[in-house]
């Protein structure tokens, strides 16, 4: 893998040699922000001489779509920018789309010198996104406790005087918590953890 010095820095390693002959693996996701702005980012990750794990982001940009001839395109123009061209791995989500990205790269033979397997293998799921999809479909389960107490949350933190006469709720019934009530990203089940876990501490405030 060739690469410019400028570009070896930036990768975030100073001593990193120009030339990398390890296979690199590649992650990558997108969202769409609040703002209604689709984004993509790339890490790229590689083991150096020392027998060091390195993880680095090298591409953090806007695109118009989550197509997958756009995020193709994006991994390919990041992959030729890096002089990346052995890639072991892409690891995506789950989603279809996803699927016909990689098959979209394998047709173009991007990062295909010195190849495994005939890059039969280079499509990884993602392991939490996979975990994340078993954890909301269990939480399916109990989704009219979880609004009820998103309901309540959102209710609080809805005006500057109901937050105040919660705190006042909280002071006099004596709740000692480090943290304080959070809303929940629904489609991260994790952050859907948090949210139950602090307003459980303040059950007798509610």
């Amino acid at each position: 893998m060739e690469m410019s010095s400028q570009k070896a820095r930036h990768f975030g390693h100073e001593n990193t040699h120009p030339t990398l002959p390890q296979r690199v693996c590649l992650t990558t996701d997108t969202w769409t922000s609040i703002q209604n702005i689709n984004y993509m980012c790339v890490t790229a990750h590689f083991i150096d001489n020392n027998w060091k794990l390195h993880k680095r982001i090298i591409s953090f940009v806007r695109i118009s779509d989550h197509k997958e001839a756009t995020i193709g395109r994006e991994l390919e123009e990041c992959m030729l920018d890096w002089g990346i061209d052995k890639i072991l791995t892409i690891t995506v989500d789950n989603a279809t789309s996803n699927e016909s990205t990689i098959d979209w790269l394998r047709t173009r033979k991007i990062g295909s010198a010195d190849c495994v397997a005939g890059h039969e293998f280079i499509h990884m799921r993602c392991t939490t996104h996979i975990l994340n999809l078993i954890v909301s479909e269990g939480l399916k389960d109990v989704d009219d406790s979880i609004v009820r107490v998103r309901n309540l949350i959102k209710y609080v933190k809805s005006s500057p005087q109901r937050l105040a006469t919660f705190k006042s709720c909280v002071d006099r019934s004596k709740v000692q918590c480090s943290s304080f009530l959070t809303l929940d990203v629904p489609t991260g089940w994790n952050s859907t953890f948090l949210m139950l876990d602090v307003a459980e501490k303040y059950q007798k405030v509610f």
